[in-house]
């Protein structure tokens, strides 16, 4: 079944809409074509100016809470996973922890840490403690909500591993370069379990997770349900009928999180992640969600950049794994 996205033509920067195929074509006549230009450009001039003025704002929000919000999305997006009996969510007023029996970091995490720096180095002794015992390699989450600031610092002194730094980015979902878009790519919602397996198959082997991942990645996510009312919804991108990506929506309490997009190396640089991005930001908007955020690769960070994300701040991954 092909999910129904509307999308649109933004000129960028600018509140004009119009559907992808219809060419714009101004109904003034002739002899006030050019009256009616000039009123246009003092008036996308202003625009521009206002712009300018809010450069670090968005969804009335500053630098540092648009920083925050895209950590705290990214703590709900890991915090859903624990409607599946296979993850153990912990929350406490110093951490959340996530622990699984799959040996792996992307099922074992802390994240959002708040410890008071005079009992820095016991407290990051008992937060791992946990994964010690079950010998479970770990990744601990260091954000814009993480305190204190020089945890990571710590977390290295405690042979902890700093293996990612990912930037923290976000848009107002109506203001994206939706030029973007490819033609060549059809997007399509996960509704099945046929699907859900493809998609987890795909996203495990672009992120370079082991194959002993699979099983359980598909369980985690049967539980949290399929469809358009859940939480969480996943997408495929097609290319001539064939998949070659994927990508998901995680829709929280203060913004709409895009996640695990990730393409098949074959199909790089045809537009697929772009269109994907753009069709998940079109999807949020019809929500009503004023943000959308993401975290990316350094690597990345570029193509986000040019569909209109701002970077507001950076998600650094320590990992722990057992000798």
């Amino acid at each position: 079944m092909v999910y129904e996205c509307t999308l649109f033509v933004v000129l960028r920067k600018r509140n004009l809409w119009q559907k992808i195929g219809t060419p714009y074509k101004p109904r003034q006549k002739e002899s006030n074509l050019h009256a009616s230009m000039v009123s246009l450009d003092r008036l996308l001039t202003k625009e521009f100016e206002w712009v300018e003025r809010l450069e670090n704002r968005l969804a009335g929000l500053n630098s540092s809470q648009i920083a925050e919000t895209i950590e705290a999305n990214d703590s709900e997006f890991c915090c859903h996973w624990a409607q599946s009996s296979e993850v153990e969510l912990i929350r406490e007023s110093r951490w959340y922890r996530l622990i699984s029996e799959i040996s792996h970091p992307y099922f074992n995490s802390i994240f959002e840490a708040n410890v008071p720096p005079a009992q820095l180095s016991e407290v990051v002794d008992e937060a791992l403690d946990p994964f010690r015992e079950r010998k479970l390699p770990m990744a601990w989450w260091v954000g814009p909500k993480t305190r204190p600031k020089g945890l990571g610092q710590s977390l290295i002194a405690h042979e902890l591993e700093h293996v990612a730094c990912e930037s923290a980015m976000a848009i107002e979902p109506n203001v994206a370069d939706y030029e973007r878009v490819s033609e060549e790519v059809e997007i399509r919602a996960v509704t099945s379990a046929i699907d859900l397996r493809t998609w987890v198959e795909i996203m495990t082997g672009v992120y370079g997770l082991p194959e002993f991942t699979q099983e359980p990645w598909l369980r985690i996510l049967k539980k949290a349900g399929l469809g358009s009312r859940k939480k969480l919804q996943h997408f495929l991108a097609l290319v001539d009928g064939e998949v070659a990506g994927v990508g998901s929506i995680f829709y929280g309490s203060q913004a709409a999180g895009i996640y695990n997009i990730g393409v098949l190396s074959q199909y790089r640089g045809q537009g697929v992640a772009s269109t994907l991005t753009i069709s998940l930001l079109s999807l949020i908007e019809e929500q009503g969600y004023e943000l959308a955020t993401l975290c990316a690769s350094r690597k990345a960070e570029s193509l986000y950049r040019k569909i209109g994300f701002q970077r507001f701040g950076e998600l650094n991954c320590y990992r722990w794994s057992p000798d």
